[in-house]
């Protein structure tokens, strides 16, 4: 079981139709749950299904390492309305180690996953594509202190700001099991650009005019035009852990 004071951060890559065996894709399809299966049969593109199915089953692995059991045992609610309630995906009453926390984001090429103990976490990754109508889109979802910081920024840096932007305000979301189920607006993160050189970076404090609360945010390094973040609960800075994941325990070293 990890440390109290840890966040471990797990990147994955997704490799569409094309990166992925036959072996590897039933392998990856036996251990996930019933619901997870008829999700991914309700994608019509199967680089769709097929990420969706990876993402998945990395969760499983991750979460299987450290609940010490098989992938395939792993039980956790997915998220939905409970009690009235929107709730973000938690592993089930009466597991053996219910004070384990998780979130999993994925975009296309990549997911993100973020483990913690005794604190919430949420995580998001966006492939950053070009937008037609990013001034409009930066308006619909910035305060207006965040809009006059990113409209000073230069054309060509505004695209990166507005995904780390977004990443950022989305991690929050998610960690308090919201997603966008509330307005961006409401939420203040910093405005930059960001620059990893392969290292996470400082996390700042995240600012919500619906609550009083602590919550902190840092930039994750991703290999490509990807811009990723997570959040996490408390004032204080963890431990902050980024790797790869290592799909050999369950592709059996295949190709």
């Amino acid at each position: 079981m990890m440390r109290r004071d840890s966040i471990h951060v797990w990147r994955v890559g997704l490799e569409g139709t094309d990166g992925v065996s036959p072996g590897q894709f039933a392998a990856r399809w036996d251990i996930l749950s019933l619901e997870e299966r008829e999700k991914a049969e309700g994608f019509k593109a199967s680089e769709h299904r097929s990420d969706y199915v990876t993402a998945h089953a990395a969760l499983r692995l991750v979460l299987g390492r450290y609940l010490g059991v098989a992938a395939e045992r792993v039980d956790f609610r997915s998220r939905g309305e409970v009690g009235g309630e929107w709730m973000k995906p938690a592993l089930q009453a009466g597991s053996n180690a219910s004070d384990l926390r998780f979130n999993l984001s994925h975009t296309q090429g990549a997911a993100l996953i973020s483990v913690a103990v005794g604190r919430e976490v949420g995580a998001d990754i966006e492939w950053q594509r070009p937008l037609e109508d990013l001034e409009d889109l930066g308006r619909s979802v910035m305060s207006e202190g965040e809009l006059a910081q990113w409209l000073r920024l230069g054309n060509e840096e505004r695209l990166r700001a507005f995904y780390h932007l977004w990443t950022r305000k989305e991690s929050y979301l998610k960690a308090i099991g919201l997603g966008l189920y509330r307005s961006l607006q409401e939420v203040s993160v910093p405005v930059s650009v960001s620059t990893l050189n392969g290292v996470a970076g400082d996390a700042r404090k995240v600012r919500d005019i619906a609550v009083n609360s602590s919550w902190m945010v840092t930039d994750i390094p991703v290999e490509g035009p990807y811009s990723a973040s997570v959040c996490f609960e408390g004032a204080e800075v963890p431990e902050l852990r980024v790797a790869d994941l290592d799909w050999s325990e369950l592709d059996g070293g295949e190709a």
